[in-house]
């Protein structure tokens, strides 16, 4: 992570997109894109991505150690893959606990990928497109039973200051 200081004078660690100025190797490079010309925010979610934190996570994140924040009403494309042996699937699902055993509906219309309960297979993919709402907090949750509750779950903030997505990761 790199420590970054933004006009109002604060410094937070996050990892800085690309587009932003960020050094190669920061996370957030090939997690998180924005168009601003088309306000749309594209995320890569990885569902079971190699790591230190097992195959129970997103983009090697477990239990809320990343948090996608976004604009509101921002376009967000979630193009999801599954890099795991094991069926994964991600749904938005409130911020609340307690946290669900398996998906359900979704906080955000749309915001889901197929097959929530069963999950896509080693390979699957698909795409998961919503309009921001104008705030809120948010899970993303990986819907099979039992894998959002083991910790296959990342945080999603729609932040009214932000202008433009940032991935902060840390806890």
């Amino acid at each position: 992570m790199r420590s970054r200081r933004y006009a109002a004078g604060l410094s937070l660690l996050v990892a800085v997109p690309a587009w932003l100025g960020a050094g190669a190797g920061d996370p957030g490079d090939k997690w998180v894109s924005f168009d601003p010309k088309t306000n749309t925010v594209t995320f890569q979610l990885e569902a079971g991505a190699p790591g230190a934190n097992g195959p129970f996570n997103f983009d090697g994140y477990t239990n809320g150690g990343a948090t996608l924040v976004v604009p509101p009403k921002s376009n967000v494309v979630m193009n999801f893959v599954n890099a795991d042996g094991t069926p994964h699937s991600a749904e938005v699902i409130p911020d609340a606990d307690p946290m669900p055993s398996m998906g359900g509906d979704p906080a955000i219309p749309g915001a889901y990928t197929n097959d929530v309960d069963q999950g896509l297979p080693q390979g699957g993919k698909d795409v998961i497109r919503f309009t921001a709402p104008d705030s809120g907090s948010f899970r993303i949750f990986c819907g099979v039973p039992g894998h959002g509750a083991s910790g296959m779950w990342i945080r999603l903030r729609v932040d009214p200051a932000a202008k433009t997505p940032v991935l902060v990761t840390g806890k």
